[in-house]
């Protein structure tokens, strides 16, 4: 009986920012606060023997893999089909980030976001869970690793969460995935079993997280002035 283990993180906090090659709402660096969550984290992975670190090719994700990987003393493989769900850059360049958000948060926190709605003129749910399924089965496809780590985002760990559990319809983004969240996916056979989800070493009872996390990031921005709270449903 074979048995192998993913480690499933999601980035540490992060400001959405307009960066070059990552679209209209990418980010350059994760917060003095989320490199404190992703340092935490790192601790618990010295005492975890992996064979292999994979990461979205965006910053926030890989800047997060290479906390951990400093620890462990292993390469960063970037992973495009991990990448978060992505919206039309065409959609999305001329918008102010004020307007941006107001959809995003409609589409992340709405009852009634479809599986084969597009994310801001992008991709679906659907689409994302079918890529990130796809990295699932290039990995397993792979007989040289037993325990590996995946640090993607928000709606891409949903996908492959979903994935997982064998859902293809109902709601979507509802697995809360705190930020610097671990999520423990086993697999017997290549049979998997969720062992453990959105665990945060730094609030493991989530005593002070209450809120959605992109609400979070939302009031993050609006102390810096970077968007009108007051313009957002």
């Amino acid at each position: 009986m074979e048995r192998r283990r993913i480690y499933l993180m999601r980035h540490g906090e992060t400001l959405y920012q307009r960066v070059a090659n990552e679209g209209a709402i990418g980010n350059g660096a994760l917060t003095e606060r989320g490199r404190e969550q992703i340092a935490t984290a790192a601790l618990l992975f010295r005492a975890v023997r992996l064979d292999r670190i994979y990461s979205s090719p965006l910053s926030r994700s890989h800047e997060t893999a290479r906390i951990i990987a400093d620890e462990t003393g292993l390469e960063v493989s970037l992973e495009p089909d991990l990448a978060e769900i992505t919206p039309s850059e065409e959609l999305t360049a001329s918008q102010d980030l004020t307007d941006i958000f107001r959809a995003v948060q409609r589409f992340f926190t709405s009852p009634t976001t479809g599986w084969d709605e597009p994310y801001l003129g992008g991709e679906s749910f659907r689409q994302v869970r079918e890529r990130t399924e796809r990295f699932l089965r290039g990995v397993l496809a792979q007989a040289d690793w037993r325990t590996l780590l995946a640090v993607a985002h928000g709606g891409s760990n949903n996908a492959l969460l979903a994935s997982v559990l064998g859902i293809t319809d109902g709601r979507v983004f509802n697995i809360e995935q705190d930020f610097g969240c671990i999520n423990i996916i086993d697999f017997v056979d290549d049979q998997p079993m969720l062992r453990l989800a959105n665990f945060t070493l730094y609030d493991q009872l989530k005593v002070k997280l209450w809120d959605h996390s992109l609400d979070i990031i939302l009031n993050l921005l609006h102390e810096r002035g970077v968007i009108q709270k007051d313009r957002l449903p």
